[in-house]
């Protein structure tokens, strides 16, 4: 059977190579002398290298299957070790849409995201603490390994009425991208997170989320949804595959700023959602720009729609970038 190889297209021009045709036998191994293997100074796409059995017969795969196959095999790479590192993901503590805009290779992003509760739950609710009056925060710290793969680790804490300062938890996340030089029609990529609360601050003591990434931009204007998915275990939620929307819509302004209208959701188990008045439905109005080269501030106001909903929050954001 042969496979044939196209040239190798990245950003900085096309590397010409002859084709070359690989020949596998029935146990999927090379017959003959194996193809030389061609190596580049940059990864543009994976960095992967997959080994494929093939029964007997010829199969000409197309650059857009190609394309795809290899996007797999990056998200699968990812659950793998994501599964092995071992709160809603975010649980109020943080909102955020996630992008396929990531860190770049050996460089680094430190955000604080902190929100203010002004009218939140009052009552200890299945042993989670009241959120009226509660300031929360994230501190994530986010590393660029190359160019289609970021990770991630979170410290969350707190402020309480009748509690105090607390902290929450940890969270460590793996988010991967279909680079640009592929060049699809829409933006593609996970994120997949893992990650511990205390009693008291969460459904859950441990979770697990998958995390879609799908995004298309029109000239200023963009739109970008996450269709989460989450399992928890251990704490007061039940142990199921739960429903996590979240969506934004935005319109850049300038060189440098962005006003969006986002979307929070949770609607309950995937396969059967729970009654409309349980469901956790939220919309913030946001802004961001940019302060200088490294920094980048944002905030907003947000609107809880249902009774299960903290029903005012105020959100802001403080980014700092540091690296080549």
């Amino acid at each position: 059977m042969g496979v044939r190889v196209p040239p190798f297209a990245s950003s900085r021009g096309t590397i010409e190579s002859t084709p070359t045709v690989l020949t596998l036998d029935r146990e999927g191994q090379p017959a003959g002398t194996e193809a030389p293997r061609k190596s580049y100074s940059r990864v543009d796409l994976s960095g992967l290298i997959s080994r494929a059995r093939f029964t007997r017969a010829t199969i000409k795969l197309p650059l857009e299957t190609g394309k795809i196959h290899l996007l797999l095999r990056s998200i699968f790479v990812v659950s793998c070790l994501a599964i092995a590192s071992s709160l809603s993901a975010q649980e109020g503590y943080e909102y955020e849409v996630y992008s396929t805009h990531i860190a770049a290779p050996r460089a680094s992003t430190l955000e604080l995201h902190t929100n203010y509760v002004q009218s939140g739950r009052r009552e200890v609710d299945e042993g989670r603490f009241p959120t009226q009056g509660a300031l929360r925060s994230s501190l994530e710290l986010s590393h660029g390994l190359n160019r289609w793969l970021e990770g991630s680790v979170y410290v969350v804490g707190g402020v309480f009425k009748g509690a105090g300062a607390e902290y929450v938890g940890n969270r460590l996340r793996l988010t991967a991208v279909a680079p640009s030089q592929w060049n699809l029609p829409v933006e593609l990529g996970v994120s997949q997170e893992v990650g511990y609360a205390r009693t008291g601050f969460g459904e859950h003591n441990w979770m697990y989320e998958l995390s879609p990434i799908i995004g298309k931009s029109f000239g200023r204007f963009s739109l970008l949804v996450n269709p989460a998915l989450e399992r928890g275990w251990g704490g007061t939620g039940e142990d199921e595959l739960e429903l996590e929307p979240r969506a934004k819509a935005s319109f850049e302004f300038g060189d440098e700023g962005a006003l969006s209208l986002e979307y929070y959701g949770a609607v309950g188990p995937a396969t059967r959602f729970e009654p409309a008045y349980e469901q956790h439905h939220q919309v913030f109005v946001t802004f961001q720009t940019e302060l200088g080269h490294r920094w980048e501030i944002g905030g907003g106001i947000g609107r809880g729609l249902t009774r299960e909903s903290d029903r005012a929050v105020l959100t802001t954001k403080l980014e700092y970038h540091f690296g080549p």
